[in-house]
């Protein structure tokens, strides 16, 4: 350890008396365009299936969605970390069966630096996985650091943490870029917004995603309970824009949000909204997660045709 920095202790319980639902809200975000199947081939009358341009226009909508599980798994870490975020989150999570209120993932180390000697913030945290790798709770694997500059407490608005990696692996799919949250709550809202930019996915076999991404999440309802977590609802609008390189296809695209995603604590799936997915020479792409009803599934129309996708 060098000269200025200190060790985080892991927290046994989470440190903060927060509303349930303001860690809720750090789940929601995976939920909101991962990862999906078709339920049914699409009716496009061509022999073999989709036709290519039909499947590029989905490899882009895929490759959004590995942007969003994988940089929303970093939103939930750098909220996660104890001292400066909310706590509790990603592989911060604590048991609460065996063991109860130790932490399930204990192979990283958590060191911190004020940037200013004598200032508790800006703070520098650096979440080290090692070069070996290690095995969350998840069942992902995660290697080297992931480095977090937070001006405030999370919890607190107008706080911002901005986040650089360095050898970061999960799954041997490399993530690099940059990654910003802000709280932008008021005294009746929770709202946070987050940024990807310059993010690069790349696979061992070279196939990469490049993306930028702006979202924000808002708790729409349930702020007046604050100790109880049903009857929470949160919002989501996002947009953003890709290339994904799959062998020799390229494809670039856009992601705009046509109705806000609507995700209710009580239910495990998006239940309402529509974002549509443009890319560039091909066609068009709307995914309408539905009418409000918690259910798993969710409509994928392209070039007029409509199709059920199961939620996972």
């Amino acid at each position: 350890m060098q000269p200025g920095q200190r060790t985080i202790p892991t927290p046994q319980t989470n440190f903060m008396k927060m509303k349930q639902s303001g860690q809720q809200l750090l789940t929601v975000l995976a939920l909101s365009l991962t990862l999906w199947s078709c339920s049914k081939n699409d009716d496009n009358n061509e022999p073999g299936g989709e036709s290519e341009s039909v499947l590029m226009t989905r490899t882009t909508m895929e490759a959004e969605a590995e942007g969003e599980v994988l940089y929303d798994d970093v939103f939930n870490n750098v909220m996660g970390t104890p001292g400066a975020g909310i706590g509790g989150t990603g592989v911060f999570q604590v048991n609460t069966e065996n063991s109860p209120g130790t932490l399930q993932t204990t192979c990283f180390t958590l060191t911190a630096e004020n940037i200013n000697p004598a200032d508790s913030f800006p703070l520098r945290v650096t979440l080290d996985f090692g070069a070996s790798g290690c095995t969350g709770k998840d069942g992902r694997v995660r290697k080297g650091k992931i480095i977090t500059v937070y001006t405030n407490w999370l919890f607190i608005s107008g706080a911002v943490a901005e986040t650089s990696f360095d050898g970061y692996y999960v799954n041997d799919t490399k993530v690099e870029g940059a990654h910003r949250i802000q709280n932008n709550s008021s005294s009746d809202k929770l709202t946070f917004e987050t940024r990807v930019t310059n993010g690069k996915l790349t696979r061992p076999s070279g196939d990469y995603t490049q993306w930028n991404r702006t979202r924000v999440i808002s708790q729409t309802d349930g702020w007046g309970t604050p100790w109880v977590a049903g009857d929470d609802v949160f919002t989501i609008v996002g947009n953003g824009e890709g290339t994904v390189v799959r062998g020799d296809k390229t494809a670039s695209w856009t992601s705009t949000n046509l109705e806000p995603l609507v995700k209710k604590f009580n239910c495990k799936w998006i239940v309402q909204g529509k974002q549509k997915f443009q890319r560039n020479g091909g066609p068009e792409g709307v995914l309408d997660f539905g009418n409000g009803d918690c259910d798993n599934k969710a409509g994928l129309t392209v070039n007029g045709n409509t199709i059920e996708i199961t939620l996972k």
